[in-house]
């Protein structure tokens, strides 16, 4: 115990810099803000010391190799470390969103492109057959209502992005607009429209999107009109507990919560008419660390809390261990640190897997990454990408190949493979031939799928599984054990 005190103090010296980062709010300030407000400060205008590249970057190289069935885009923050990119697995990889050019709401110009102009990450990525594109961003309500109202301001910033983009040969821009109040839902929707207009008549192949939130907190998104009029949306599925939450959770729940990923996806966005081929999932790869009241399951917390990168989070679960929760979906690990009990939710390789395989089975268009460099050059959760996204040999059959784990206490996993585009629908009887689940109902492309299924609210007992699709039937059994 004494050694594990010892390391924790190492531990916490090392990470003192993050300490800081999400201090005293207590609304749920997204994690794209809080850390662009926090290394704002670090930094003021300037960039870390990085590598200088002052050439035109190279055109995009055309994928030749481990092509992906759907799009993983990754932000990368200017914060990183200069040779960061050089660790990106690119095979895993389609786009990367350089974050950011930061707006002027006096004049709808940049107070800083914090190096966007000078990165080597361009040229780099194009070499590797990777997409580049500019965040631009605008967090908190003042700010986006002085660009939102204002049409001059806003044909400023559209213009401003195109001269980026042509002297950097981006290949798109990514607008990341946060804290957007329910009075500007109509002007967002008209910013949106002009920008894609405006950008697409000088720059007709460029990508368009917005970074959207999991839950429309302040109703300031109208998100079917966005995604429609745009080419996509990254729906940031995380922040469902922040750095001010009342009690640790998780960060990005799959499902257990009020609050999930899963109803996010279904009722916010499908259900609100956002197409699944304009949907992408924000996944993190971070988490939260918040001082609490006791080492139980989501205990009060008594301060705010601390985002640990995915690398310092995997560090402190190494040496405290972790605690998969079936529930949610997401690991926890509890500890204490001078005496006091801390406790840290984050996502790690398992539970991101989980989540690569919940965009598979919905048929949406791929994942979102914050942040790119947070993994610090391990491969496991790359390997986890390609493993869930590579090109595979299409299926020759309809089939419900296993169930995982079997027998079954919370959360299980159904692989099957759909040979053929068609209408599909998995259902779940007991052994009375009662209805006890529908987990697929939709028309979906060959491939082979994960569909997540929680048995929380099962009964102990023997279950069938049914796929259905006009070429026939295939069943499985399971147990479900409590």
């Amino acid at each position: 115990m004494r050694i594990k005190i010892i390391l924790t103090v190492i531990l916490f010296a090392i990470l003192h810099l993050q300490a800081f980062a999400q201090n005293n709010d207590t609304i749920p300030v997204g994690i794209h803000q809080a850390e662009s407000e926090y290394y704002g400060r670090v930094y003021g205008n300037v960039i870390p010391a990085a590598e200088i590249s002052t050439t035109m970057p190279s055109a995009l190289k055309s994928r030749t190799e481990s092509e992906l069935t759907h799009m993983v885009y990754g932000w990368h923050p200017y914060w990183a470390s200069a040779s960061s990119y050089l660790s990106y697995d690119y095979e895993a990889l389609t786009h990367i969103a350089y974050f950011s050019l930061e707006v002027d709401t006096a004049t709808g110009g940049y107070s800083t492109l914090r190096g966007w102009n000078t990165t080597p990450l361009i040229d780099y990525a194009h070499q590797k057959g990777v997409k580049v594109t500019l965040t631009v961003t605008n967090f908190g309500a003042e700010r986006n209502i002085k660009i939102l109202t204002d049409t001059t301001k806003q044909w400023v910033l559209i213009n401003t992005i195109i001269d980026q983009l042509r002297t950097r040969n981006g290949d798109g821009v990514n607008f990341d607009f946060e804290s957007v109040p329910a009075s500007m839902k109509t002007y967002m929707v008209s910013f949106c429209r002009r920008a894609v207009r405006g950008i697409k008549v000088q720059l007709p192949s460029a990508e368009i999107s917005f970074a959207t939130p999991a839950v429309n907190w302040s109703d300031g998104w109208d998100l079917a009109a966005i995604a429609n009029s745009c080419d996509y949306v990254i729906m940031m599925g995380y922040n469902y507990y922040w750095s001010g939450s009342s009690a640790a959770g998780p960060v990005a729940p799959l499902s257990g919560e009020t609050y999930n990923i899963t109803r996010s996806i279904g009722e916010d966005y499908l259900s609100a008419g956002v197409p699944r081929s304009k949907l992408l999932l924000g996944v993190p790869w971070y988490g939260y660390d918040w001082p609490v009241e006791s080492s139980a399951r989501k205990s009060a917390t008594t301060g705010t809390g601390t985002s640990r990168t995915y690398y310092a989070a995997l560090l402190l679960s190494e040496m405290w261990g972790k605690t998969f929760d079936g529930m949610t979906g997401v690991p926890w690990v509890s500890y204490q640190n001078s005496g006091l009990w801390r406790q840290m939710w984050f996502d790690d390789s398992l539970s991101l897997g989980l989540k690569n395989d919940l965009v598979k089975s919905m048929n949406l268009a791929g994942i979102g990454i914050w942040a790119l460099s947070y993994e610090a050059g391990r491969d496991e959760l790359w390997n986890g990408i390609k493993a869930a996204f590579t090109i595979t040999e299409k299926p020759s059959e309809d089939n419900i190949i296993k169930i995982v784990p079997n027998p079954v206490w919370d959360v299980s996993e159904i692989r099957y493979s759909i040979s053929e585009s068609c209408h599909v629908t998995m259902k779940i009887y007991d052994t009375g031939g009662r209805l006890v689940s529908a987990p697929v109902d939709r028309t979906m492309e060959p491939g082979y799928y994960n569909e997540p299924v929680n048995a929380a609210s099962f009964a102990s007992g023997v279950y069938i599984c049914v796929l259905r699709t006009p070429s026939g039937k295939s069943s499985y059994r399971f147990a479900v054990v409590k």
